[in-house]
């Protein structure tokens, strides 16, 4: 048997080369804050696996315990496995890796639930950069969705937020799972459980007001200084919605709000986009230009528009009959670049949220 030892600041790796068929077996120790974790692998079958955690007091014991178990599945090995030794090679840990302080999720006392995927700044180094599709932050809009509770809390409101600490390097909380960890699986539980918490947050708000209103806030950098309202409309739908050359209902089921229609048959849809009691009018009044409202119905044909993702789609859909909502992408000049802005923005949007849900209980009377 032959063993080394690799040392560094985070990690002691252990190699043993067992001779006898030729089987060999890895065990690492890593330390993660105040315990152990140890794995352990038959190169038979290529994989890491995680055995056990334990604290300091427990670490000779399990060492001893856990080695005694792989030389016995090693002797029954006859699989011939190449020398790591002399290639020089580490095997890649495939354990799934999540912390707390990655997510923040807060319980509200109204029918709305806001997610912030895209401003987290936590870039945990044992975690390789995604490598697929983009990785840019939405610059300060996890500090905007908390100024934004913090003005709710003024007016004694808590609307349910679910923000990603964590850098979208690592992980894109606004994309399927796949596309999410670019096939990291080490990101497995960091996805599902953000989706947790927001599927969770959508289930209380609908128990006890009936329906929620879902906010998926993001921040963007467009020529056009103004905020983005994505219902799933292309351009080119809400140039149809104001020139009423499409049927509303055609457009309507393509949207973000069709589950609100279907709850509450006395709104139009329209009016709904552009009307006088439209989000981005409230918003568009409160000082904050908007697109749609009813001063700046739909984007020009060559301006860039970001019209709703994953989380939009997902949570909007026909699975959750419930709950309507939109994407909302905030510039950064104005809204975002500053403290005081941020303030200013979240008075503006606290109000026109306020006002918005009040329309609709009127409308629903």
């Amino acid at each position: 048997m032959t063993v080394w030892f690799f040392i560094d600041n985070k990690e002691l790796l252990v190699f043993k080369r067992i001779e006898k068929n030729k089987c060999l077996t890895h065990l690492k120790i890593k330390k993660m804050k105040s315990r152990f974790i140890l794995y352990l692998v038959s190169k038979s079958n290529n994989q890491w696996l995680s055995f056990q955690r334990f604290g300091n007091k427990k670490l000779f014991v399990c060492l001893l315990l856990v080695i005694a178990v792989f030389l016995m599945q090693c002797s029954s090995s006859d699989k011939n496995i190449s020398d790591h030794s002399e290639t020089g090679e580490v095997p890649q840990i495939n354990e799934d890796i999540f912390e707390e302080s990655w997510l923040e999720a807060k319980t509200g006392n109204m029918p709305l639930v806001i997610s912030a995927p895209h401003g987290g700044e936590i870039s945990p180094q044992e975690i390789s950069n995604r490598a697929c599709g983009t990785n840019s932050r939405d610059n300060n809009t996890a500090q905007l969705s908390l100024e934004i509770e913090n003005v709710f809390n003024q007016y004694g409101k808590q609307p349910y937020l679910i923000v990603a600490q964590i850098a979208r390097t690592k992980i894109d909380l606004n994309r399927d799972l796949s596309e999410a960890t670019c096939g990291n699986s080490l990101m497995n539980t960091t996805w599902n459980r953000y989706h947790q918490y927001i599927e969770e947050a959508l289930a209380s708000a609908i128990k006890e007001f009936g329906y929620a209103l879902y906010i998926d806030l993001h921040g963007q950098s467009h020529p056009v200084r103004r905020l983005e309202l994505g219902y799933l409309l292309s351009k080119l739908d809400l140039k149809d919605n104001y020139d009423q050359t499409n049927p509303n209902a055609t457009l309507a089921e393509k949207s973000s709000i069709k589950n609100l229609l279907e709850l509450n048959g006395n709104l139009n849809f329209r009016e709904l986009l552009i009307g006088e009691n439209a989000l981005g009018t409230l918003l568009q009044n409160a000082g904050f230009p908007s697109v749609p409202s009813l001063d700046d119905p739909f984007p020009q044909a060559d301006d860039p528009y970001f019209n709703g993702g994953y989380n939009t789609r997902r949570y909007t859909s026909s699975d959750h009959p419930k709950v309507f909502g939109l994407q909302i992408e905030a510039n950064f000049q104005g809204v975002r670049d500053s403290e005081e802005n941020r303030k200013k923005f979240s008075e503006a949007f606290v109000q026109s949220i306020m006002n918005y849900l009040d329309f609709l209980d009127v409308q629903n009377n």
